[in-house]
């Protein structure tokens, strides 16, 4: 294979023949959901939502305000990432369910805030707790001639005052999803990427992605222990019209440099700067109680996506994004959403017309105020339908560009999508369900092995606007990450060089 993420997606595929050879989940094992708190300083954001929640009730727009910096930030990291219900006790203490979903509830995404000339907040970087909605400081100070070096030169960087930095944990997931947990956890970052950007937007502020930065500056500069937590994507935020243009994102290495370097550490993935591989102090605390995980295939899948310096970069990629232009309703409230959004457990197998899907898809994929994708042309969508009323059932390869669906395989797939989907139920009583693939040949071609976080993380915000639009449209819709891979080729009749990246079911909720 001339990747190494063609061999990662190979082999972490189910087959329904090795599935019950992955090996027990150790629940007894579950790594803490929250990292522990070891500053004694934090900065309340709970009371700064306050006036937010108010609006919400009111129904007034939630607009940015230059005089109230720390209550902004907070609703931004609230409705990306912070805590929405509480379920009761569940044999082990509370479980909480957060703004974007999560495969197991494990949410493995953490974020990080870089801020300069924000009302209320000193210059520094922070991590956002979630459980105590607070921002613990990580340094003080201002950091943005070390972040503009890091961003190589984002000129987003430049004109910005607030950067959200996202990061993933490997043991959060990896203890129940084993080597599969990587993508997972690419996936569950783009629902966060997708709630932020829908909360930029109606908010009316710009944003940019930046999802090329030297891996191992980050790392340095939040404490981050590479073979346990690492960072995957910096959004640079700023009031509408502030921040410039830039088309496409950086590349990685080229796949064969990739390996090289790969080969050159050694199973131990020395050249992370991980010292000598023991554990670190406090890895527990990020989520890590497995130390195989710190050699695992999803660890070099992570080191062959790094970009290690700026001398030798290759020039972003950039390509058509989106679909037709879409009329938002003016009675379409993304914060109201996020905070009743679950995915749905239950459909009623009912059906749903051609005109709520389409309107659904037309949402989706949009094109946004500033572009939303990170591996511009590289996913490509089927959709299997069961009951679209206007529509026969069938396999139809859907258009991004244009919404149109061209015909594959007439026929009732009720009973594949059902095994395709690990049986679960929710597959039999679907409307329809969007399948995310990409060439991952042409994906590491493009861009690297970086291009798979890059096209995953597209694949977990097209699923989150597909779930925030099911809320308001009285839909329900649940995000699959566990599949027979090669299954679900053969049902879209699309060769095994597509990697199937996701799959998102969309039905009629039943009633409670």
């Amino acid at each position: 294979m001339a990747s190494f993420t063609e061999r990662y997606h190979e082999l972490t595929k189910y087959n329904p023949n090795t599935i019950d050879k992955l090996g027990p989940v150790h629940w007894d094992h579950q790594p803490p959901a929250f990292k522990a708190i070891s500053s004694k300083v934090k900065i309340d954001l709970l009371s700064r939502l306050q006036a937010v929640m108010d609006h919400l009730e009111e129904g007034a727009p939630v607009t940015e305000s230059p005089e109230a910096g720390l209550e902004n930030i907070a609703k931004l990291l609230f409705f990306t990432l912070g805590l929405t219900a509480r379920l009761g006790d569940q044999g082990g203490g509370d479980y909480f369910l957060r703004a974007a979903p999560s495969a197991g509830g494990l949410y493995p995404t953490e974020m990080y805030v870089a801020a300069r000339n924000q009302s209320g907040l000193p210059d520094g970087l922070y991590h956002y707790h979630s459980l105590k909605s607070a921002l613990i400081p990580v340094w003080q100070g201002s950091f943005w001639g070390d972040l503009n070096h890091y961003f190589l030169g984002h000129p987003a960087v430049d004109a910005s005052g607030l950067i959200l930095i996202f990061t993933g944990l490997y043991g959060r997931s990896a203890w129940r999803y084993k080597e599969r947990a990587y993508r997972r956890i690419l996936l569950d970052t783009g629902h966060a990427v997708g709630n932020l950007l829908e909360v930029c937007r109606y908010s009316g502020l710009d944003h940019s992605l930046m999802g090329g930065f030297l891996d191992a500056g980050l790392e340095e500069l939040l404490f981050l222990s590479p073979k346990e937590e690492f960072p995957l994507l910096g959004v640079a935020i700023g009031p509408r019209g502030t921040l410039p243009s830039f088309s496409g994102q950086y590349p990685g290495e080229t796949p064969a440099e990739a390996i090289r370097h790969l080969a050159a550490a050694g199973s131990t993935g020395r050249e992370l700067g991980d010292g000598e591989g023991e554990i670190p102090a406090g890895s527990r605390d990020a989520g890590i109680r497995d130390p195989g995980i710190r050699d695992s295939m999803q660890v070099q899948q992570n080191a062959c996506e790094r970009i290690r310096s700026e001398k030798n970069l290759r020039p972003p990629v950039h390509a058509p994004c989106g679909g037709p232009d879409f009329a938002m309703p003016a009675d379409f409230n993304p914060l109201k959403t996020i905070l009743s959004r679950r995915s749905c457990r239950k459909f009623s197998g009912a059906a749903i017309s051609q005109g709520q899907m389409r309107e659904m898809l037309a949402y989706a994929f949009r094109p946004s105020d500033a572009s939303w994708c990170l591996a511009s042309g590289q996913l490509e969508f089927h959709i299997v339908v069961l009951d679209v009323k206007g529509l026969e059932p069938g396999v139809y390869r859907l258009r991004t560009d244009t919404l149109e669906l061209e015909p594959k395989r007439p026929g009732d797939f009720r009973s594949e999508t059902n095994f395709m989907c690990l049986g679960q139920d929710l597959a039999n009583e679907c409307a329809f369900a969007l399948v995310h693939t990409s060439d991952i040949a042409r994906l590491a071609e493009a861009y690297g092995d970086r291009g798979y976080r890059y096209a995953c993380m597209d694949a977990g915000q097209i699923g989150e606007r597909i779930n925030l639009w099911a809320v308001y449209a009285g839909l329900g819709s649940s995000g699959i990450g566990g599949y027979y891979d090669d299954q679900a080729n053969e049902l879209l009749d699309i060769p095994l060089s597509h990697g199937i990246l996701y799959i998102t079911l969309v039905g009629v909720p039943e009633q409670e």
